[in-house]
């Protein structure tokens, strides 16, 4: 189903094409696409069908609504356009725009159709939530990728915030580093998940952009993702008060077969770590991070990978560079007020 004024945008799209939303049964195209975009631009970003069938049951989307295609004549996908739009907020509404152009089809109009479009739906979303918050539309572009943040830039959105990449070799030696005192370190326990899942909120919820997660999100795309690795995943416990173990801090590892077959590496990734307010600077962080290294170095890992606003507040960048972690790439991250 498309609305009214997405329809009128519809009237102007490019010829050539078929235009519809998705639906479940395009997610092997849909990775397909991804995976010849990647062979062009090398973002180093690869994902799996697995993944694809997850963004159908995102519940921050509408698919007959919130998406659109555009088919070839043979069936193949030439663009694709996603906005995202959590339902719930705690310090802003935000439309998340995700438009992909194949290699073979740009230079044609696609992406300034497929933005506009993205910004129309995200409007329509936005018009939607309370007031009392701001109202935001959001897309990210790989550094490098000048054509694509020149066009986001030409449609009005201004760069608020860059994300680095950051690798690190495990055949390096490790700097000296320790648990804190009162503080046990322990594997990842699956009966604490429901915990953990509010360590994440509370520790994250003054960082930039930060969106909390319900249990339906943090199990789709996070503990109950097959890439997370809870042998390789860690807790932080400080059970100083009255002898009651409290989840303090943990890390979310993961290991993405896939993208590491594709760029015959083994590597191993931190997807969140995180340590409550009251708990830093006291080196939970850093022994998180170390302890991660090392349980990725004795799998027979080679690499430490991990994602990193580059101006977090709680000083993480500053962790990461001091653990031997080097940027690889960067995302800038733009905004539109609504």
């Amino acid at each position: 189903m498309i609305t009214p004024k997405s329809q009128t945008l519809l009237d102007a799209a490019p010829g050539g094409y078929t235009w519809r939303p998705a639906c479940r049964e395009d997610a092997f195209e849909l990775n397909r696409l991804l995976l010849d975009i990647e062979s062009i631009d090398q973002r180093e970003w690869v994902d799996t069908v697995d993944d694809r069938l997850r963004d159908f049951d995102d519940p921050g989307i509408q698919i007959e609504t919130d998406t659109l295609l555009a088919i070839t004549s043979d069936g193949r996908i030439a663009a694709s356009a996603w906005v995202f739009s959590p339902s719930e907020a705690d310090q802003e509404y935000v439309a998340f725009l995700w438009g992909e152009i194949h290699p073979e089809h740009r230079q044609h109009g696609l992406g300034t159709f497929i933005l506009n479009w993205m910004e129309q739906r995200g409007r329509e979303i936005l018009n939607t939530r309370p007031t009392g918050l701001p109202h935001y539309l959001k897309i990210q572009a790989r550094e490098n990728l000048i054509d694509r943040v020149q066009l986001i830039q030409s449609h009005g959105f201004e760069p608020v915030r860059s994300f680095y990449r950051m690798r690190r070799d495990l055949s390096e030696p490790f700097s000296d580093w320790s648990i804190p005192k009162l503080i046990k370190l322990t594997k990842w326990s699956l009966e604490r998940n429901k915990e953990a899942l509010q360590v994440v909120n509370e520790a994250f919820k003054d960082h930039w952009g930060f969106i909390p997660a319900n249990e339906e999100i943090w199990h789709l795309f996070l503990v109950g993702h097959p890439t997370f690795k809870p042998d390789l995943s860690f807790m932080a416990f400080d059970n100083t008060e009255d002898d009651e173990e409290r989840l303090v801090g943990l890390s979310i590892n993961r290991v993405r077969d896939e993208e590491n077959a594709l760029f015959n590496r083994r590597e191993g990734w931190i997807a969140e770590l995180a340590v409550l307010k009251p708990w830093r600077h006291q080196g939970i962080a850093t022994a998180l991070l170390y302890a991660s290294m090392q349980a990725f170095r004795e799998t027979g890992l080679d690499y430490a990978g991990l994602g990193v606003d580059t101006e977090n507040f709680s000083g993480a960048l500053r962790i990461y560079e001091r653990a031997g972690f080097v940027p690889v790439n960067r995302d800038i991250a733009f905004v539109k007020s609504v």
